[in-house]
């Protein structure tokens, strides 16, 4: 199982699907959920949603969604040398990518192979050398040149330059590391869910979503939660890992297991909600903590505003280097999060729901 997963998770962040362009994604998700027992459908943002029929017409709707964009970058200008200026889609420390391989997808699908420019030390100037670069001076060599040579191949302000990061075996077998983690990884697990619930009678009406556009404002999380209308609201996102070098104190890290959020930027989680998934845990053996995010929100955000409001959380999934390259996950997490889940959508009933999380 651990070995079959961690392949799958490869092959989901081998695709190039940086934010307004997930639809790869879709086309290998549907490879699995057309052969399982959901109604799929798109909202008009292009998220995914799953939807499973609950055994009783009053039973509470619960909405679990993962994000499958990925970070990246759009041509903001062509320079006079045939260098292309960027613009950042997503938050993107650009210090991360400096001399990385870079590929250029233009708006008629040419794929130029390129790098990530940045100044030699050797002929910056002085008072630069220790100042961090910033994404306005952010630039990528695709070897065109000048700004002619570029715009008679092709390229056009708002073309898409994305991240490339091969997967790669590290020490511990446990760990896996690539490009897109955020939120394949979230991806993966979803789809896991998908297939391990697909042949139960639940009681709830269950919505497995996966959602466009987080990485730009939760967008796609928005027009999907305005379709779903849930009672029940969770996210499934990675999270920045504390357990690396320079890192400010923080309670989450690899091997940890499934990290229930409970307060971020633009949430805080409902009490009665974390509570229930905690007993879950419990009962199932299933490792699990509470923690406080120390940056960054998640789908739950938007999730939240259902109509009337839904009890909301993100299930977060511990990662180091986000919005770089290459991320590392936990396997072992990934699993445990997705054990969480499916328990957790089992052990809910129309009665549980009323009286340990709605609001009486």
């Amino acid at each position: 199982m651990k070995k079959e997963f961690k392949n799958r998770l490869k092959e989901f962040l081998e695709i190039s699907a940086m934010s307004r362009y997930e639809e790869p994604v879709v086309d290998e998700l549907k490879k699995t959920l057309n052969k399982l027992d959901f109604s799929l459908s798109r909202d008009n943002f292009g998220s995914l949603i799953a939807y499973k029929k609950a055994k009783s017409a009053k039973a509470p709707k619960v909405m679990i969604a993962a994000h499958m964009d990925e970070v990246g970058f759009l041509v903001r200008s062509i320079d006079s040398k045939g260098q292309l200026l960027l613009s950042p889609v997503g938050g993107i420390w650009p210090t991360t990518v400096v001399g990385t391989k870079a590929v250029l997808i233009t708006s008629e699908n040419k794929k130029y192979n390129g790098v990530f420019g940045h100044t030699s030390i050797h002929i910056m100037e002085r008072e630069k050398v220790t100042k961090a670069l910033t994404n306005k001076e952010l630039y990528a060599d695709f070897g065109f040149s000048n700004d002619k040579e570029a715009l008679e191949h092709g390229v056009q302000v708002g073309d898409r330059v994305e991240m490339t990061g091969e997967s790669v075996e590290l020490f511990n077998d446990d760990l896996v590391a690539g490009k897109a983690m955020d939120n394949r990884a979230g991806v993966a697990v979803l789809e896991q869910v998908a297939k391990e619930v697909s042949d139960l009678k639940l009681d709830v009406n269950l919505y497995l979503v996966w959602t466009v556009q987080e990485e730009v404002g939760t967008r796609g999380a928005i027009t999907s939660t305005s379709l779903v209308d849930p009672d029940i609201a969770i996210a499934l996102d990675t999270t920045s890992s504390h357990d690396t070098i320079n890192t400010i104190p923080g309670t989450t890290s690899l091997g940890k297991g499934a990290a229930l959020r409970v307060f971020d930027n633009g949430m805080m989680a409902d009490p009665k909600l974390i509570s229930f998934l905690l007993k879950v845990a419990k009962k199932h053996k299933v490792k699990a903590y509470k923690f406080v995010s120390m940056g960054g929100g998640t789908d739950a955000s938007s999730m939240q505003y259902a109509k009337g409001g839904a009890a909301t959380t993100t299930l977060s999934l511990p990662q180091r280097y986000l919005h770089s390259p290459i991320g590392i996950c936990s396997v072992s997490d990934l699993l445990e999060t997705k054990k969480l889940l499916v328990n957790f959508v089992k052990e809910l009933t129309t009665q549980k729901y009323e009286k340990e999380i709605k609001y009486s």
